[in-house]
């Protein structure tokens, strides 16, 4: 196996492998009994579509090589959008033959690792990628619901990586159904000498973020504290901004004022900054839907009413908020919200 440089193009022959973060893509096991590899795929999309919340016609399902006695596949599946992404970067460079290959597919099971920007843990019956931009409660949150108890070992992405793809044998290519190459075969490392293998870093397709603190989400409070009267001024040129802009634009919304979608940034953002602002209040789990900007998060509670503390806190900020049901479990007050569109 040999690494290739940045910048570096590979000798002939070689095959490409890119690996992209399990943060695009995600894992899911399925029951599938095709056995016509068109049909399988087709299959596949459509059983990790309730679990994604988006329409089957704009997700990509590909499936690993392999099946087990009880026709369980592991099952990748990641947004058209994205896929069209990576396959122009990575024919602009020139490498239009390059395999696809998702991170998570690669580490052998009981591996917990930090990569910098994201942490991925191969369990026993399911896989995940957590982006390390979310504030620290919020991982913690998450990792606890998934029975996650260890920490996570630091390693160098590029090296544990492709040193895992190459003890793989066979890789899971995304390029199967619509975006496939000429050959659907599963690729058998250990047959091609020398194997170039480069982290879709090297071709800006992994955006790093900054780990962010405390600190830095309430920066990104205040930055959309600032854009509110900022849209307020816009949409009342002369008029005074009011202590409040954000509760001042919701309530012209017949106006003609018109809402935005937030990144999951600015929604995350947001809503952090609103629980740590309610005492008492924490996360249990968050979800965030990039179709619709939609940020849907379940929160313990002191007491029942708390929820309308955060709410406001968000709307003060000027995101939307729907408050879902609110309930007792195991003596516990929880509750479900989604953060919208920016009022």
């Amino acid at each position: 196996m040999e690494l290739l440089p940045e910048g570096e193009m590979p000798p002939a022959g070689s095959e490409l492998v890119v690996l992209v973060p399990g943060t695009e893509v995600t894992a899911h096991r399925v029951k599938l009994a095709a056995r016509r590899p068109a049909e399988i795929i087709r299959l596949a999309a459509f059983a990790v579509e309730d679990e994604l919340s988006v329409p089957v016609e704009s997700t990509h399902a590909a499936v690993s090589p392999g099946m087990t006695d009880t026709s369980v596949r592991q099952v990748y599946a990641v947004s058209n959008d994205q896929m069209e992404r990576w396959l122009e970067q990575i024919s602009s460079l020139g490498f239009e033959k390059a395999r696809l290959v998702p991170d998570l597919s690669v580490l052998p099971i009981g591996a917990f690792v930090d990569v910098g920007d994201r942490l991925l843990f191969a369990g026993g019956e399911h896989l995940m990628a957590i982006d390390t931009a979310w504030p620290s409660d919020v991982i913690a949150a998450l990792l606890k619901q998934a029975g996650i108890d260890q920490q996570a070992q630091r390693v160098d992405a590029l090296l544990k990586l492709a040193e895992w793809a190459e003890q793989a044998g066979k890789l899971t290519d995304l390029r199967q159904g619509y975006f496939a190459h000429a050959s659907e075969a599963a690729l058998p490392l250990k047959q091609f000498r020398p194997l170039a293998i480069m982290t879709a870093s090297a071709v800006a397709v992994w955006v790093a973020f900054l780990a962010l603190s405390t600190h830095s989400m309430r920066n990104l409070t205040g930055i959309l504290k600032a854009q509110a009267k900022a849209d307020y001024a816009a949409a009342y040129p002369g008029s005074p901004v009011p202590s409040d802009p954000a509760a001042a634009l919701r309530s012209a919304q017949g106006e003609g004022v018109v809402t935005g979608t937030p990144s999951f940034m600015d929604a995350s953002a947001v809503l952090y900054g609103a629980v740590e602002a309610t005492p008492g209040a924490s996360l249990i789990s968050v979800r965030y839907d990039r179709r619709t900007g939609e940020l849907r998060a379940t929160l313990t509670y002191p007491a029942f009413g708390t929820d309308l503390d955060v709410k406001k806190a968000v709307e003060a900020v000027g995101l939307s908020v729907d408050l879902g049901d609110t309930r007792l479990e195991d003596g516990r007050v929880v509750g479900d919200l989604i953060v919208g569109a920016r009022s």
